[in-house]
């Protein structure tokens, strides 16, 4: 029975995150109404892909087990990894990628997790995401989130504290969050 409900959370997490428009129209579509500058978005990028070719050349399994996000410079690290220096060694690495201004390690070291604990991370990623984009008053383009054994992490901008706060409610009423990190950033439009 629970490998059934794994698949099929599996399954739903798949199937919800081909919805909507083809990947390279909602992307251009996303990249124009985020609050990032052009050369900001293209910084950001440059830092995951050096920080990414930086993990897979150290560890196949670090590569595997650790998500990284990154919004004006500032990069979060999540996942769970079975050793402290993993951990530590992801971070080292963060830090030592050009144009890094702030490392936010969520890494958890546990050996919670595997197949099932993924699939359901997934699936509420996916709900987060719809609930985020419908909810009035919370641009959630300018936000990243992950899912984490249960727990969520909320980075990248908010406008305003009301904005940042309503998402820490949206995020805490989904079924299957046991707890919310918020790592927004309430920085006003100039």
């Amino acid at each position: 029975m629970i490998r059934k409900r794994t698949a099929l959370a599996l399954l739903a997490a798949l199937a919800l995150s081909a919805c909507g428009a083809p990947p390279g129209v909602s992307t251009v579509a996303r990249l124009a109404t985020e609050d990032r500058t052009a050369s900001q978005i293209t910084d950001d990028n440059r830092i995951l892909l050096a920080f990414n070719k930086a993990v897979a050349s150290e560890s196949a399994a670090l590569f595997r087990d650790v998500s990284t996000d990154v919004y004006v410079g500032r990069v979060m690290l999540t996942g769970a990894v079975a050793q402290p220096a993993g951990k530590t060694r992801a971070v080292a690495l963060a830090r030592g990628v050009e144009g890094v201004r702030e490392v936010v390690d969520e890494i958890q070291v546990t050996s919670q997790g595997g197949f099932a604990a993924t699939a359901n991370d997934l699936v509420v990623e996916q709900k987060i995401g719809v609930k985020l984009l419908a909810e009035s008053g919370v641009k959630s383009v300018n936000m990243r989130w992950r899912c984490v054994n249960g727990t969520v992490y909320l980075f990248g901008r908010a406008h305003t504290a009301a904005e940042s706060a309503k998402a820490v409610e949206v995020v805490r009423g989904i079924e299957d969050v046991k707890r919310v990190v918020n790592h927004l950033r309430v920085q006003p439009l100039s």
